[in-house]
């Protein structure tokens, strides 16, 4: 077994080997430890989207209940062990918010926005014809920007894909698509609504435009909303129309204490669904077995912030990266970011920040910070202390 790369002197192989070993475990020390190495990353740790933002303390009753969604959201599992309710009534607001039509839609809780972006390349490579020998005729078209999961998951279902260029700023290339298209056969595209590295945002208009021009009538497009969906649509700014499905984390703009997701699509009559007896419940889903507890947090925000709520914590959020960009500036790092972005992009500062910051970056040197809803000014300035100090150092060299 060996220590996992890029990650050195990491202590989980001893605590591995006592268990295997069969000797005693001071379970005390190893949870205190690893809580403490939890604590002692949390204030610079502002690089990736995660939360958790607001109080849930109200849900303490529900931790140590086993919560089984097992089954289509649109029945109940046998016995009480479950949050199909709140499940319901979170899609409910999802497919609102997304503008999706009252009488036609779909929806399930995930595990995350990895398993979203499964089910709804899932859906898509169903959608369309196969050849004699089993393969889909779709071809999928995902921007070199998207999500790590979206080729992966292509991957493992088997769908022919083509890797699509973007621009400077992640944002898809749309002429780029226009000469890959391959003729004839159905599309499935994968649009981001918050890339990973820029939080670019996808046009879904611009690809059906491309689309149209290209003679190309079978379509699927799959919306990776994972970060930016919810708090884009809150303020009118996300295109949906001609959007099929959509999916989101819960953890990162909910900032949720677990991880957990959803997605919501157009035209529920063609999913695969069946009774499963042993469960007494129609199944319609991705996965078998889920956790009901991540769903019930996520309703739970929606329910106590509202919309005016969420709306607010995004603008400040926002309020807070357009700070953290000028001060970034103003000590001679050079950041951006897009318009109603929470992240701020800037060259990927020396080895001696990123020893002591978490830093996220790409392979053409570039870093971002991230202003979720629970990052402080105070975090930002201490970054920005940090990496003003490394200029003046530059400086005097």
């Amino acid at each position: 077994m060996n220590t996992p790369p890029g990650d050195p002197g990491v202590a989980w192989l001893d605590e591995a080997a006592s268990l295997i070993s069969g000797n005693p475990v001071n379970v005390d020390e190893v949870l205190g430890a690893t809580l403490a190495q939890r604590d002692g990353e949390a204030e610079r740790h502002m690089f990736f989207p995660t939360g958790p933002a607001g109080n849930f303390g109200a849900m303490q009753r529900f931790q140590d209940v086993l919560w089984n969604n097992i089954g289509s959201a649109g029945s109940n599992p046998p016995g009480g062990n479950h949050t199909k309710s709140l499940e319901r009534a979170l899609l409910a607001w999802a497919a609102r918010l997304f503008g999706l039509p009252g009488d036609d839609w779909w929806g399930n809780a995930t595990t995350g926005g990895t398993a979203g972006n499964r089910a709804g390349l899932l859906i898509a490579r169903d959608r369309f014809p196969r050849t004699q020998h089993g393969m889909t005729t779709a071809v999928a078209y995902y921007s070199a920007a998207a999500h790590y999961s979206v080729p992966k998951m292509l991957h493992e279902l088997n769908i022919p894909a083509v890797r699509i260029h973007t621009d400077a700023y992640g944002e898809m290339d749309y002429g780029h698509l226009a000469e890959q298209l391959r003729p004839g056969a159905p599309a499935i595209i994968t649009v981001t609504a918050g890339t990973t590295m820029t939080e670019a945002v996808d046009d879904p208009g611009k690809v059906h435009a491309v689309l149209d021009a290209g003679g190309i009538e079978d379509r699927y497009v799959h919306c990776d909303g994972a970060l930016s969906a919810i708090p884009l649509a809150l303020d009118g700014a996300l295109v949906t129309e001609g959007v099929d499905s959509i999916s989101l984390s819960g953890y990162k703009f909910l900032g949720t204490p677990r991880v957990g997701g959803l997605i919501v699509g157009r035209k529920a009559a063609g999913r695969r669904s069946e009774r499963v007896s042993y469960i007494s419940a129609i199944d319609d889903t991705p996965v078998g077995s889920i956790d009901g507890l991540p769903t019930a947090m996520m309703w739970y925000t929606v329910a106590t912030q509202g919309e005016h709520g969420l709306r607010a914590q995004a603008h400040a959020a926002r309020r807070l990266a357009a700070y953290a960009e000028n001060r970034l500036n103003a000590v001679g790092w050079p950041a951006w970011r897009h318009p109603w972005a929470f992240t701020v992009v800037f060259p990927t500062p020396p080895t001696s920040i990123q020893q002591r910051w978490p830093l996220a970056n790409d392979t053409i040197g570039q870093s971002h910070l991230i202003c979720m809803p629970r990052t402080s000014r105070e975090q930002v300035d201490a970054f920005v202390a940090a990496m003003e100090a490394v200029t003046s150092l530059q400086a005097s060299a």
